[in-house]
């Protein structure tokens, strides 16, 4: 695997809203997961109806950028960033409160279909950027109070 950088802190607030912004801009993909084995809630639901307009595609499998289940699959779906998903994905204050059972997981973002730039495993409170898939100085310089962290091949 590439060499990741950790996102240290978790993007909240001010921050949170300038990751979705440069995810906008950057006229990125994004994904979020429903997990089989989980039972969500009405809330959870209604983002996937709310987001229809945006949906690209939907697959079953047991991997996403990070994670990788054992003896359970999950459906993925990939949605456009637009400015419609924006104000969905803005409706939450941080990057890790994309949790079971109230909202789909694990937000994560793409410069292509199968690109990932930027992952997240929310209930683990986790996050990191690929950077060789986004220009790191354009995200910080978006991005103000993103603290990162180089973490040497895994």
């Amino acid at each position: 695997m590439t060499n990741l950088i950790t996102i240290v802190e978790e993007p909240k607030g001010e921050a949170y809203v300038a990751l979705l912004r440069f995810a906008l801009k950057h006229t990125s993909f994004f994904s979020l997961v429903w997990r089989d084995q989980l039972d969500f809630l009405e809330s959870a639901t209604s983002v996937a109806e709310t987001l229809r307009s945006d949906l690209l595609s939907e697959h079953r499998t047991n991997e996403w950028p990070g994670t990788h289940l054992f003896g359970h699959l999950a459906t993925v779906r990939l949605y456009r960033m637009s400015p419609s998903a924006f104000s969905v994905l803005r409706q939450v204050g941080g990057l890790y409160e994309w949790v079971a059972p109230e909202r789909p997981e694990d937000l994560a973002f793409y410069v292509g279909e199968g690109n990932p730039w930027l992952a997240s495993i929310a209930h683990e409170r986790d996050g990191f950027v690929y950077p060789d898939a986004i220009d790191l100085q354009d995200l910080a310089g978006s991005v103000q109070g993103l603290r990162l962290e180089r973490v040497d091949g895994k």
